[in-house]
Formats: C-alpha cells, sequence, structure tokens
C-alpha cells in the first residue's frame, strides 16, 4: 500500500512538472504593435506577425499582436497581393511595448522620409516602447526619427552602403540578420525579421519557448548570415536613381 502511495505522488508530481514545463509562465503580457500602410512588404510583414502568434500560442496569452495604421481603411501589401483591414489606427490603438516597423520597396521607404505623419507616429513611440525594430528597408524612415543616432544597425544588403550614407551617425553592420542594440533592433532583408523576431520571442520568454516556435516553422534562427554579392555586381546608385525620379532629393 505504501508502494503504491509513494508511485501515485511520484506520477502526480511528475505531471505537474509536465505541465509546468509545457505552459511557460510570463509576468508581463506584451502589447506587440505592426505598423502597415500601403505597399508593405507581405514578407517583412508576415514573418514577425506569425513569430508573436505562434509564441503568444505556446505561452498562453504573453503576446497580444495587432496591426495599426495611421488612418482607418483597406491596406494593400506591395504589388496588391494581399487587402486587409488594420486592428486599430494610431490614435485608438493600445500602448505598445514592441513596435515593429517593415519595409517596402526601396522607392516607397525612402519617400516616407518625407512623411510627417509617419515620421510624427514613430517618434511618439520610439523612447516608450521596450523594444523599436525595422525591418529592411524600413531603415530609412526609422532612421529619419533619429533613433539610428549612435547605434550600430543594419538594412537589406543592397542598401546598405547608402543608408550609412544617409545617416552617418550610425554604424551599419554587414552579413548579419539583426543587430540588436536594446531598445533598438534593426533585420536586414525581408525575411530576416523572422530571425529578429525569435531573437526577441528568446529575450522576453526565454530560449526554450524560442526553439519551440522555431519547431513550429521548421525554421534555425540565425544572427550571422554571409550576405550575397548583387547580380553582375550591380550597385545601388542613388544619384541615377534620383535622375530617373525613382527617389526624391533627401535636401527637398
Amino acid at each position: 500500500m505504501k508502494k503504491i502511495c509513494l508511485l501515485s505522488l511520484f506520477i502526480s508530481l511528475s505531471l505537474i512538472v509536465n505541465a509546468q514545463m509545457t505552459t511557460p509562465t510570463f509576468t508581463k503580457r506584451l502589447n506587440v504593435a505592426v505598423f502597415v500602410y500601403p505597399g508593405v512588404g507581405l514578407g517583412d510583414l508576415q514573418g514577425p506577425v506569425d513569430i508573436f502568434t505562434k509564441a503568444n500560442g505556446i505561452t498562453k496569452g504573453q503576446y497580444h499582436v495587432y496591426t495599426v495604421a495611421l488612418k482607418a481603411g483597406v491596406v494593400t501589401t506591395q504589388g496588391g497581393t494581399l487587402k486587409f483591414t488594420p486592428d486599430y489606427t494610431a490614435t485608438d490603438m493600445p500602448k505598445p511595448d514592441i513596435l515593429v516597423i517593415p519595409g517596402g520597396t526601396v522607392g516607397l521607404a525612402d519617400s516616407m522620409r518625407h512623411d510627417q505623419q509617419v515620421i510624427g507616429f514613430i517618434q511618439q513611440y520610439r523612447d516608450k516602447v521596450d523594444v523599436l525594430m525595422s525591418i529592411c528597408t524600413a531603415a530609412y524612415f526609422v532612421g529619419q526619427t533619429g533613433a539610428f543616432d549612435g547605434h550600430k544597425v543594419t538594412t537589406h544588403f543592397f542598401q546598405a552602403d547608402d543608408l550609412q550614407l544617409q545617416f552617418p551617425k550610425s554604424t551599419v553592420i554587414r552579413d548579419v540578420r539583426f543587430v540588436d542594440e536594446g531598445k533598438l533592433v534593426t533585420a536586414s532583408g525581408v525575411t530576416s525579421g523572422i530571425d529578429a523576431s525569435l531573437h526577441l520571442v528568446a529575450r522576453f520568454s526565454g530560449e526554450r519557448v524560442e526553439k519551440m516556435v522555431e519547431g513550429a516553422i521548421q525554421y534555425t534562427m540565425h544572427e550571422q548570415d554571409k550576405w550575397p554579392e548583387a547580380l553582375g555586381g550591380m550597385k545601388f546608385d542613388r544619384a541615377r536613381r534620383e535622375k530617373m525620379g525613382l527617389l526624391r532629393p533627401v535636401n527637398n
């Protein structure tokens, strides 16, 4: 009888430990706001949304993931691939803890440097959030807010040299998927937003949860990554693009 009782106790304790291991706990629910706008890159957008949504499921509610636009209405992603209505506008969204800024085409992202509503929105939360994350070409208009000054940052490999010229107070890091500067996290090209988001899941939920998300999407996070070479040795030529009307001169 005594052995049966001890066995029952052992099984009960095992079940409790197993439940604790399979249900990660958290002390703070995090609002993850993903900024969207007409022409936003689908890959830049989808990656972080999926990562934080899966992390929310695993942690049973640690992450509240939502999209936010400057104003109400349908948003169409780059190339017209997807149309959707954002969850909130800039005036009614919950206060974000993590603010994710996806990129789009370089022409669009560069032009948004001149959009005072966009710049004002990012500046409003830049110093209030736990993390401000830019993905790919979003570095152009996130950098315009002054967030990059004195920081190491990264962006899509093709625009890296130009980004350094545009924001000389920052240091552009190459051959990486993302750069973590504490409150500022920058991801390089498109899918690098997945790596940066997984990195943040590890920071806020622990490595075990991050590995569970990796398993769910059959992906392995990398921080270091040898960047590709542009086809034919092509370089990003800002002056030429400005002459063609593809980019707006920075001093205008």
